[in-house]
């Protein structure tokens, strides 16, 4: 029978919208839930399961019943366009304050420093010209003070980089957030999930099901 096309729908692997981003809240813990499709005599059923056991027993819920919430939710952290310079500039604030102390200071140092190595260079010019220096010396000297110098020219690209990735991440996740409830429509199940697991850690739910608490993953995450 497993040769038969018409039988190999009955044989797909099941894709579930929350895996790996659904946990249930029980009493002060969080646990992960996985989804499972045991198969029955007529019909299979999905559901969303702990791999932990609470008095015996996994904790389990049907998939439907928790997918079901995923659009209200979507719309109630949706970002709007009013929002957005909000976000952008509190963002903006936290991001300076958190990468180097104070980055910004720390760049204005290093380009500091890589001038005052550029103006040393120089002087070993001078000084080797005006013979105060042998050539041996000189190059030895010439040779410590390009590497000091290329090493320096290397940190402050790196900083310069890391500030602007961190702002282009934030231009991603903003634009995710405000077309979220759009784009999650047009998708099928594993794309929903793909696009889920993008902009959310943790999605929490309570005994009954009911999601009660969220966990978006940080822009530069």
């Amino acid at each position: 029978m497993l040769k038969h096309g018409n039988n190999k729908q009955n044989f797909q692997k099941q894709t579930y919208l929350l895996r790996n981003t659904l946990w249930v809240q029980v009493e002060d813990k969080q646990y992960k839930m996985f989804g499972s499709t045991p198969s029955g005599e007529f019909k299979s059923y999905s559901y969303y399961l702990t791999h932990v056991k609470f008095r015996g027993q996994k904790f389990r819920l049907p998939t439907k019943q928790i997918d079901a919430q995923i659009p209200g939710w979507l719309n109630s952290i949706t970002i709007q366009t009013d929002d957005i310079p909000t976000i952008q500039e509190v963002y903006n604030r936290e991001i300076k304050a958190v990468t180097s102390g104070n980055k910004e200071v720390s760049l204005e140092q290093m380009h500091a420093k890589f001038q005052a190595l550029k103006a040393e260079e120089t002087k070993l010019g001078r000084a080797f010209i005006t013979g105060k220096l042998s050539e041996e010396a000189y190059e030895e000297l010439r040779s410590e003070w390009q590497e000091k110098i290329l090493n320096l020219k290397w940190k402050i690209k790196e900083m310069e980089f890391d500030v602007s990735r961190y702002l282009d991440d934030l231009d991603v996740a903003m634009f995710l957030l405000h077309k979220m409830e759009t784009l999650y429509q047009r998708l099928d199940t594993k794309q929903k999930n793909t696009l889920l697991q993008l902009v959310v850690k943790r999605i929490i739910i309570n005994r009954e099901g009911e999601i009660i608490s969220h966990e978006l993953r940080s822009p530069k995450a």
